[in-house]
C-alpha cells in the first residue's frame, strides 16, 4: 500500500513538473515570437548653464504618477492582478540641490517597484531643456512597492516576467517620464536658499529577515537564536532634512529618507495601486508638518531590503498591517527629523559620480568573477518566504535550499537553472546588462544607488568598502539604495548564494555578483576622490524592447471627464479583516480607458468642511463594471467607525480645481 501511494505521489509530482515546464516554455516563447520591438533612441544633451546662486539652494516638488485603471502590476509576477483603481496614490517626489561652484543634482523618490535605465535617461533628456541638472547628477530611487505598474523596464526579461502580463508599454513609459521630469522641473523652478542636516537612527521590530538560514551561512558555526529574524535586519533610517528660506526665516520644506523594508505588506492577488508601507512612512511626517509648514514633502525610499520583509502579524497581512508598520516607521521619521533642528547648516558640499557599464562587454576594470551571462535560478519560481504558492513553492528543485550538488564547476556554481539548458535559448541581451553605478555625496551623507536588490549582509559589506575609500576625519553616513535607476535582480553574498534561497536563485550573474558591485563601487568612489565629479555615461543610446501597449488611448484625453453621477445611498460595509470596515457608494463616470486618475479628486465633506482627501489612504476608487456610456465605480471611505459620520458626504471633482459634486449624505 505504501509503495503504491509513494508511486502515485511521485507520478503526481512528475506530472506537475512537466506541466510547469510546458507552461513555462509557452509563457517564455510567445512574447518573443509575436511581439513587435519598440526602439527608444535617447540623446543626453548638456543642460542649461548652472544657475548663479550666492548661497546653497534647494527645491522640492511632487507629481502624481498613478497610471490608468487596467495596467499590469510589477513585483509578484504571474501572481499579480491588473489594477482596478487605487487605495493610495503613487507619487514622484523630486529634490533639487545646488551649492555654488558645484554640480546641480536631482534625487527623485518614486512609488514604483523598481528603477529603469531607459526611464532614467529619458527623464534626463527631458529635464536638460529646462533645468541645469546633467544626466549623471540625476538619480531615481524607488520604494519597491509590489502594487505599482510594470512594463517600463530596460530589459525584455523583466518586462515579460516581472508583471502579470508581458511587454514594454511605450505609452506608460511616456506618461511616467513626463510626470517625473515635471517634478524635477518644478523642484528646480522652486529653488530657494536652504539649510541642511543629515541624521541616522535605528528602529527595530517592524521588519524581519525572511531567509534566516541563508543569512546565517555568512557566519560559519553560528547557531540561530530565537530573535534572529528581528535582529538580522538593517535597522538604520537615514534622513536628509531641508529647510527653505521664507522671508527672514527658514522653515521645513522637505526630507528624503531611506529605510530597508520590502514593499510587500500588501499581498499578491490584490488589485488596487498601493504605495504599501511607504505611503505612511512618507505621509506621517508630511501630516505632522501640515500646519507649520504647508506643502512640506517627504520622500522615503529603499535602502538594503532584499531579505528584510515587513514584520506583519501572521494571518493579518494587508492594508491594516501596512498602516500599522508604516505609521510606526513614519513616527520614527518624525522624531529623527525634529532631532536635526539644531544641526541645520548653510554649508552644502556635494559631489556625484556616475558610470554606466555593459556587463556583456569587456570591462576595463576587473569583472571580479561576475558571470558572462545571466541565468535564472529555479528557486525564483518557488517564490520568497512569505509569498509561497502551493504546490510550486514546495516542489523539488523549485523550493528554497535546493542547491545543485553535481556539475557545479560552471560560473553559476550551485544554482539550479530554471528550465535547465533551455534557458540558453533566450539571448543574453534580453536580460538586464546595462548597469548604472553612482556615488552621491551630500555633506556627510554618501548615497550609493545600485540597480540590484541588496541583502542585509551584502549591504554591510558594501557600506564598509565604500567607507574605506572616504577621507578620514568626517563622520560619514554611508547608505546603499537598492533598485535605483534600473533592475538586475538580487545581490546575495557568496555564502548566501550557496544555500539557493530565493535571493540566491535571483542573483542572475552568479555567486560573485557582490564582489563585482563592491569592486566597481570602490573604483568609482576612488575616482571621485581623485578627480571630482565623474560623468561616464554614453551620450547616445538605443534600447530595443518587446512592446505591447496596455495604457489606454484616451480619444478625449484633453476633455475633463464629464457626467459624474452618484448612484444610491452610502452604505456601511464590514469589509475584510485585513482592511477593515468602510462606507461605500456607487459612482457613474467616464469609461475607465478615458479616466485620468491623476486629475480626478475625491474627498469627504462633513458639516460642509473637507475632512479627508484621496492624498491619504482613507479613500479608495475601484472600477466595478463597464456600462453603455459610463462605467460603474465604487468609492470607499475607510473611516473611524467609533466616530459618528451622519451627514457626511462623498465628494468628487473631475479636476483638482474643478467644481465638486457631492453625494447623498450618510444616514
Amino acid at each position: 500500500m505504501s509503495v503504491t501511494r509513494s508511486s502515485c505521489i511521485c507520478r503526481w509530482l512528475a506530472s506537475i513538473g512537466v506541466l510547469i515546464v510546458i507552461v513555462g516554455l509557452a509563457h517564455t516563447a510567445w512574447p518573443f515570437l509575436f511581439f513587435p520591438r519598440q526602439q527608444l533612441d535617447i540623446t543626453l544633451t548638456p543642460p542649461l548653464s548652472a544657475s548663479q546662486n550666492p548661497h546653497p539652494v534647494a527645491g522640492i516638488a511632487e507629481r502624481d504618477i498613478t497610471p490608468p485603471i487596467g495596467m499590469p502590476k510589477f513585483g509578484y509576477s504571474a501572481w499579480a492582478k491588473a489594477a482596478d483603481g487605487f487605495r493610495t496614490r503613487l507619487k514622484a517626489r523630486a529634490f533639487y540641490l545646488h551649492a555654488p561652484g558645484q554640480t546641480p543634482m536631482a534625487i527623485v523618490q518614486l512609488d514604483l517597484g523598481t528603477g529603469s535605465l531607459p526611464l532614467h535617461h529619458r527623464v534626463a533628456e527631458r529635464i536638460a531643456q529646462k533645468t541645469d541638472v546633467p544626466a549623471h547628477a540625476l538619480s531615481l530611487l524607488v520604494t519597491h512597492t509590489h502594487s505599482g505598474p510594470g512594463q517600463y523596464l530596460g530589459s525584455d526579461f523583466y518586462n515579460v516576467f516581472g508583471s502579470n502580463k508581458p511587454g514594454f508599454d511605450p505609452a506608460l513609459f511616456a506618461f511616467l517620464s513626463k510626470q517625473i521630469a515635471d517634478a524635477v522641473i518644478e523642484a528646480y523652478s522652486s529653488r530657494q536658499e536652504a539649510r541642511f542636516a543629515v541624521g541616522q537612527s535605528d528602529i527595530r521590530g517592524y521588519t524581519r529577515n525572511r531567509s534566516l538560514a541563508a543569512w546565517a551561512n555568512n557566519f560559519p558555526g553560528r547557531q540561530l537564536q530565537d530573535d534572529d529574524s528581528i535582529m538580522a535586519v538593517n535597522p538604520t533610517m537615514t534622513l536628509l532634512r531641508i529647510d527653505q528660506r521664507q522671508g527672514d526665516t527658514f522653515v521645513p520644506a522637505g526630507a528624503l529618507s531611506l529605510y530597508s523594508i520590502h514593499g510587500t505588506a500588501i499581498p499578491p492577488f490584490t488589485r488596487p495601486y498601493h504605495a504599501d508601507v511607504w505611503h505612511w512612512i512618507s505621509g506621517v511626517l508630511e501630516d505632522e508638518l501640515t500646519t507649520t509648514a504647508p506643502g512640506f514633502i517627504h520622500g522615503a525610499a529603499q535602502a538594503t531590503h532584499a531579505d528584510n520583509n515587513p514584520a506583519w502579524h501572521e494571518g493579518q497581512r494587508g492594508d491594516l498591517e501596512a498602516q500599522r508598520i508604516g505609521v510606526a516607521l513614519g513616527e520614527h521619521a518624525v522624531q529623527l527629523f525634529h532631532s536635526l533642528a539644531g544641526q541645520l547648516t548653510r554649508e552644502l558640499d556635494t559631489a556625484v559620480a556616475s558610470r554606466q557599464l555593459n556587463v556583456l562587454e569587456q570591462i576595463d576594470t576587473q569583472r571580479f568573477g561576475l558571470c558572462e551571462r545571466a541565468i535564472v535560478g529555479a528557486s525564483v519560481a518557488g517564490a520568497a518566504n512569505g509569498d509561497e504558492v502551493f504546490p510550486i513553492s514546495y516542489l523539488p528543485f523549485l523550493k528554497e535550499d535546493w542547491p545543485r550538488r553535481f556539475f557545479t564547476d560552471n560560473c553559476q556554481g550551485v544554482k539550479q537553472w530554471m528550465l535547465s539548458k533551455l534557458q540558453l535559448l533566450l539571448p543574453k541581451e534580453r536580460f538586464p546588462h546595462q548597469a548604472l553605478f553612482q556615488i552621491i555625496r551630500v555633506n556627510e551623507l554618501v548615497l550609493v544607488p545600485l540597480p540590484w536588490e541588496v541583502t542585509l549582509e551584502s549591504g554591510n559589506r558594501l557600506r564598509s568598502a565604500i567607507a574605506d575609500t572616504l577621507p578620514v576625519g568626517t563622520p560619514w553616513k554611508v547608505e546603499v539604495s537598492s533598485l535605483a535607476n534600473g533592475y538586475f535582480g538580487y545581490a546575495a553574498t557568496p555564502e548566501e548564494y550557496q544555500r539557493q534561497y530565493y535571493e540566491g536563485g535571483h542573483t542572475l550573474y552568479g555567486p560573485h555578483t557582490l564582489d563585482f558591485l563592491i569592486g566597481q563601487s570602490v573604483h568609482l568612489s576612488q575616482d571621485m576622490q581623485q578627480s571630482g565629479d565623474i560623468l561616464d555615461i554614453p551620450r547616445k543610446q538605443t534600447f530595443s524592447l518587446l512592446s505591447h501597449q496596455y495604457f489606454p488611448e484616451r480619444k478625449q484625453a484633453a476633455t475633463p471627464p464629464a457626467g459624474l453621477q452618484w448612484q444610491g445611498q452610502p452604505e456601511l460595509q464590514q469589509g475584510e479583516p485585513a482592511s477593515g470596515p468602510y462606507w461605500r457608494i456607487t459612482l457613474l463616470a467616464t469609461p475607465a480607458e478615458r479616466l485620468a486618475l491623476t486629475s480626478l479628486h475625491l474627498g469627504i465633506h462633513c458639516q460642509g468642511q473637507p475632512v479627508a482627501t484621496d492624498d491619504g489612504a482613507a479613500l479608495q476608487l475601484q472600477w466595478q463594471r463597464q456600462g453603455t456610456a459610463q462605467d460603474e465605480y465604487e468609492i470607499r471611505w475607510y473611516a473611524d467607525t467609533e466616530e459618528t459620520h451622519t451627514g457626511c458626504k462623498f465628494a468628487i471633482a473631475a479636476t483638482r480645481s474643478g467644481p465638486t459634486t457631492l453625494s447623498p449624505a450618510i444616514p
